[in-house]
């Protein structure tokens, strides 16, 4: 990196700042020796993702009575400081050059360690020491390589380097797409928490490289002891759900309740050595629009918070710094931080294995359960390793149990499913299960398009299910009719071996027929579920798409687990009311939202009549969407016009962990809602 060396630079700095809370409250307020590194923006305060060439490392020493100062007295570019266990030095990273520094904390002597960009600092359990330096092995996780990136993320793979033996260098991961945010892993190593990437949460189980989908969301973060407890930051900003890796379950922490944040945005949530201990910064308040994060300001400063003995809530907030400039990027180390450990740290119980769907997954070419599971294909399967995904694009959406809903929009596979066309065009043969709940009565299920035009295509026309197949202006069609009789999930599986096409209903065969399908056209062709134009929609979980026929015996024993699992679904309580808007949150543009695609603001109203359920307040607090798919679909009247809302609890709809909200107002005392009488976005209510 660059080394400029400014004269009188500390004569400079030290004139602009003074310590929100001197070195004796910092120690005496963790109750050990304290150590705080961070990024200090020196430009307008608008670098918050740490890309430019106006920035300080700085550093704080509870003991040392000198309060907060540059580490290194260069200017240049700093990216993510992280401590080493002992936090006697800093490894830091130059992204622009891509190269990766240490630095002694006392004598702040710099030393190159190599190409990359440092993510992670790691040691070794105690029992295993390095032979180089008789203690346990420190290592650092770094992205290197010649991938695309962005500021998200990239496709550069994860290698790990000794920095007892630099020549020590082992590849960690390269099956995903990484972000940079923020990875850690768990104090014995074995689980690996991050994004893979944005904006998907979860671990990497180191032992076998697979890999654990919990949330949506960013700047993920893992508890530093063995309770495996990894958060993930929410689209508003303000909170965290932290997912109990080790017996399941999850629960939101609020994490702006810092007094000089009033309530604005926050960002760089990390865990410190210290299950009990993480920071923060903010607030946010400069930013415009969607993207409030980038507009940094000289606000932007450094809170401690600690959490109760659960991880269950903040018990309390410290303020560290309190100067001029935006500060950035903040690690916390505090001396015996890695001994300590939840007073009620989650140990690992014995769990009832159930048999996983798809129970056969023999040539299995997509898998996508719903938008958390796993949906995951292996090396060995007959298109690679793959991370199956759907991507929401027209005013689709997903619902609090998880489906793609594709009334108004559809979804798209990707990569992975033109992988899967090309695979069945080698085998010659194909079988789709997916269960699926009507929405109306016109929806297209599953299409292969060729340049946006269908070569296949799976439809719902009234009550019938029909299959289309394509060629030039020519089309061929069976129909099975009378099957959409219910209202419920309906477990579909279609076979199709090439001129006999095969449809069973929740485990039951009704019957074969004549279909030639020339799967040649299956080359160069997207998988698509649900259509653009469609009138209703419906709902899709549980898709598998094989090159081979399903067997009779593996359709009955999915049907069986799929019925386990929609039994078990429970409603959740609605409002209906009629409301006039009160207070109202600016829509953002959709250039303002960065990598997101939708938004939802939140807005208060005033309750004219409650129509049904119960709600004893006179305003209420509501969530609703105001951009889908880059296109806003929301707009506000100058006039106080009544409304009819349908709403149900935030809290209910874990599919919007992770979504882009913006909230202008502060009603603390006010549970929020979710609004879901819009047309596109209403669920169907099971009788």
């Amino acid at each position: 990196m660059n080394k400029i060396f400014m004269a009188g630079l500390y004569l400079v700095l030290f004139s602009t700042f003074a310590m929100s809370a001197d070195s004796s409250v910092v120690g005496q307020w963790t109750g050990k020796h304290t150590r705080l590194v961070w990024v200090q923006d020196q430009g307008k305060g608008a670098d918050t993702f740490a890309r430019g060439l106006q920035l300080m490392l700085y550093g704080y020493d509870s003991l040392d009575g000198k309060g907060e100062r540059p580490l290194v007295p260069d200017m240049g570019n700093f990216f993510k400081p992280l401590f080493t266990p002992d936090g006697s030095h800093v490894v830091f990273s130059d992204r622009r050059t891509r190269q990766m520094y240490l630095v002694e904390w006392e004598s702040g002597r710099v030393t190159k360690l190599g190409s990359g960009v440092a993510v992670e600092v790691w040691q070794e359990p105690a029992e295993e020491k390095s032979f180089f330096s008789g203690k346990p092995e420190t290592w650092i996780y770094y992205f290197d390589g010649n991938q695309p990136e962005n500021k998200y993320g990239t496709s550069q793979p994860l290698f790990r380097v000794s920095l007892d033996n630099p020549k020590k260098k082992e590849r960690v991961w390269d099956k995903t797409r990484m972000a940079w945010s923020n990875m850690q892993l768990s104090k014995d190593g074995t689980i690996l928490g991050g994004l893979f990437p944005w904006p998907h949460g979860g671990v990497l189980h180191m032992k076998d490289k697979k890999w654990q989908r919990l949330g949506r969301g960013c700047w993920t973060s893992l508890s530093p002891d063995n309770s495996k407890l990894l958060w993930i930051f929410d689209g508003l900003h303000r909170n965290v759900q932290i997912h109990d890796v080790v017996n399941g379950g999850s629960w939101k922490v609020s994490i702006n309740g810092a007094d000089a944040v009033n309530g604005y945005e926050i960002y760089h949530p990390r865990w410190s050595n210290h299950p009990r201990f993480f920071v923060v910064t903010g607030p946010y308040e400069k930013g415009d629009g969607g993207n409030r994060i980038g507009g940094g300001g000289e606000k932007v400063e450094i809170f401690i918070g600690r959490l109760d003995t659960g991880a269950k809530a903040v018990e309390d907030w410290l303020q560290v710094t309190d100067n001029s400039r935006a500060d950035f990027y903040p690690d916390l180390w505090i001396e015996g931080g890695e001994k300590a450990r939840l007073a009620d740290a989650v140990q690992a119980v014995a769990t009832k294995h159930l048999q996983a769907w798809p129970t056969v997954r023999d040539n299995l070419l997509f898998v996508w359960e719903n938008m958390k599971g796993t949906n995951q294909l292996p090396a060995g399967s007959p298109v690679g390793f793959q991370q199956c995904s759907v991507q929401l694009r027209g005013q689709a959406l997903f619902t609090r149990n998880l489906q793609l809903m594709s009334r108004g929009g559809w979804g798209e596979t990707g990569e992975t499913g033109r992988l899967a066309g090309e695979a069945i065009n080698r085998s010659g043969q194909m079988s789709i299960e997916l269960l699926y709940t009507p929405l109306g009565s016109d929806a297209t299920l599953v299409s292969f398009l060729h340049e946006n035009k269908p070569v296949y295509r799976l439809r719902q026309e009234k009550n019938d299910l029909v299959a289309e197949t394509f060629s030039g202006n020519n089309s061929k069609t069976v129909r099975w009719r009378n099957i959409f009789k219910s209202h419920g999930p309906m477990y579909l599986v279609v076979n199709n071996d090439g001129r006999i096409i095969e449809l069973f209903n929740n485990g039951i065969s009704l019957g074969k027929q004549n279909l030639f399908i020339d799967f040649n056209a299956f080359t160069k062709t997207d998988l698509v579920l649900g259509m653009a134009g469609d009138r209703d929609g419906g709902l899709f979980e549980n898709l598998a798409l094989y090159n081979r026929v399903a067997k009779t015996s593996e359709v009955a024993g999915n049907y069986f687990l799929l019925k386990q699992k929609t039994a078990k679904r429970k409603q959740v309580k609605r409002l209906k009311m009629k409301a006039v808007l009160l207070e109202r949150t600016e829509i953002p543009s959709p250039d303002s939202l960065g990598a997101y695609r939708r938004a939802l603001v939140v807005n208060s109203y005033k309750i004219k009549k409650l129509l049904e359920g119960q709600y004893s307040e006179d305003q209420i607090v509501v969530a609703e969407w105001v951009v889908l798919d880059r296109r806003i679909i929301k707009t506000y009247s100058d006039r106080k016009q009544v409304e009819t809302l349908i709403l149900e609890k935030f809290d209910d709809h874990p599919e919007l962990e992770g979504e882009r909200q913006m909230m202008d107002i502060f009603e603390p005392d006010l549970e929020m809602y979710y609004r879901i009488d819009h047309a596109l976005i209403s669920e169907p209510r099971q009788e």
